[in-house]
């Protein structure tokens, strides 16, 4: 992260990273839904509550379980979880020894519902607030949008209010529900391939989408290390985890304290 990206994601709470994929890499991800798309479930409409803003005439689709499709479809997706273009912005945010909490496809197809705002700096969440201290930024749960097709300024989508994840006061509902500060809120055009980066505290939602094509988009989750805020009992590693490469299994781990050593990117 250099000092630009560092300034503005600090101020707004997201960033744009450009080609993180190859097109080659977009490509094998599409195809690898395309084979599964029979596995996406429309939603039932019940995303952009009782906002009349962000209704749509069909919900958006789900899917999930990429990383244990079969050969070679779960590879582009298994690539992703420990990209080296995204791990320095991570470990920026999150500190050494960041963990995978989830991945999800997010498609909409033209006339889509959008989701209304949620998140924010307030009420403080432990798991997923934003603060900085002695020099630095510290992270709760924070995502990676990996976007499969291009997102115009005007097709809606993923949306956020910037700078809303230091916020000190609660959101009110007309705000969150998209019907009062429409100009506040903004979209964030992206070409396929490219990734957003954003603090989860950050207040954020969707709009209707508008365009022909479908949108699709890899919503990566991620913690810091001693962070397991979707794990229960005993961790086990998956079914696939002798097959992913060391960077990938780093970060498919149990939660752990890691300590920085000087000189060295390793931790004791």
């Amino acid at each position: 992260m250099n000092a630009a990206e560092k300034y503005l994601f600090e101020v707004h709470g997201y960033l744009v990273i450009e080609g993180v994929l190859t097109p080659d890499e977009v490509a094998a991800a599409n195809a690898a839904i395309d084979a599964h798309a029979d596995g996406i479930g429309i939603r039932p409409n019940d995303l952009a509550h009782e906002s009349q803003t962000l209704q749509g005439t069909q919900g958006r689709g789900d899917l999930g379980g990429m990383l244990e499709w079969e050969k070679p479809h779960c590879e582009p997706f298994r690539a992703m979880i420990a990209h080296e273009k995204v791990k320095p912005y991570l470990e920026e945010v999150l500190g050494p020894g960041f963990r995978l909490e989830g991945l999800g496809i997010i498609t909409m197809d033209e006339g889509a519902e959008g989701f209304w705002f949620h998140e924010g700096g307030e009420p403080h969440d432990r798991s997923r607030g934003f603060y900085y201290r002695n020099g630095r930024m510290f992270c709760g749960m924070t995502n990676v949008a990996v976007q499969l097709a291009d997102v115009g300024v005007d097709d809606g989508g993923f949306a956020c209010l910037p700078g809303s994840h230091k916020a000190n006061y609660p959101c009110p509902d007309e705000i969150r529900l998209y019907e009062a500060y429409q100009d506040r809120m903004v979209t964030v055009p992206a070409k396929a391939g490219d990734a957003v980066l954003f603090v989860e505290t950050l207040m954020h939602g969707a709009l209707p989408w508008r365009a022909k094509h479908q949108r699709r988009s890899v919503i990566v989750r991620y913690n810091h290390g001693v962070q397991g805020e979707s794990l229960m009992g005993t961790w086990t590693p998956p079914g696939f985890y002798e097959e992913l490469t060391e960077e990938q299994q780093a970060v498919i781990s149990a939660p752990q304290y890691r300590r920085e050593s000087k000189g060295s990117r390793l931790y004791g």
